[in-house]
């Protein structure tokens, strides 16, 4: 036991440890603030505040899953939807606010899609059922066992990859700017003591990089969910 807690210890902490924990704390202390600016609410008044930004934000996201995995379905996973994409969304643009991106941690973005795998892998099993859930790889033919195994796991990688990639791509980018900003600046006498070529162009860069780029991956990767999970569940008869 010593020894276990020796090492847990000596380990070094990784930076994007703290940024999830302050990530993971602002998402429960907003749930918290809402959930009681609801429940205070009064229920024939229009919405404001606190109250509208959860309307918001549950419609919103209700609306997303709905349309991709059916009526039937989209409430079973429309809570984790939402709760996913404020996590994806104010991780991307913690940058903005000194912290270590957690979605530029492979380890995060692997988990992540390690969730959205198991879901869809639930989804298969619960709509085909256990014999046709290990037979699947072997269809049409045993011949495409390897073709069928690799098309099962792309998910996985293609979207831990692609998250991960998207965010540490521009925190890069971003450092190299100001690597080179403050080269260039060097050259200009007295004013140059300091970067202030940086701070001239680097809001609009961080428009981009952060709260663009953050947007969009966190859009793609609960649609990307979404689609995936719905694609497997059972489907809905068709109403006139």
């Amino acid at each position: 036991m010593n020894q276990i807690l020796e090492w847990l210890f000596a380990t070094p902490l990784q930076v994007e440890i703290i940024s999830i924990w302050i990530v993971t704390g602002l998402i429960i202390g907003l749930v918290f603030m809402v959930h009681r600016a609801v429940k205070n609410a009064d229920v024939m008044a229009k919405p404001t505040g606190l109250v509208l930004i959860g309307v918001l934000i549950v419609q919103t996201f209700s609306n997303i899953t709905k349309d991709n995995m059916g009526a039937n379905h989209y409430k079973n996973y429309a809570p984790y939807v939402g709760a996913l994409a404020l996590y994806l969304f104010i991780s991307n643009i913690s940058g903005l606010f000194g912290l270590a991106q957690p979605t530029a941690n492979y380890s995060v973005t692997l988990t992540l899609a390690l969730i959205t795998f198991f879901l869809i892998q639930r989804a298969v099993y619960r709509t085909n059922g256990f014999v046709k859930f290990f037979t699947r790889f072997f269809d049409p033919h045993p011949a495409f066992f390897v073709m069928n195994f690799f098309g099962t796991i792309a998910p996985l990688v293609s979207m831990s990859l692609r998250l991960f990639g998207n965010i540490t791509g521009g925190t890069i980018i971003m450092m190299l700017f100001y690597s080179f900003s403050g080269y260039i600046a060097s050259f200009v006498p007295v004013i140059g003591q300091f970067d202030f070529i940086g701070p001239l162009i680097a809001p609009f860069l961080h428009a981009y990089f952060d709260l663009f780029v953050g947007f969009i991956q966190m859009f793609v990767f609960i649609s990307l969910t979404t689609v995936f999970v719905g694609n497997e569940l059972p489907s809905e008869p068709e109403t006139n």
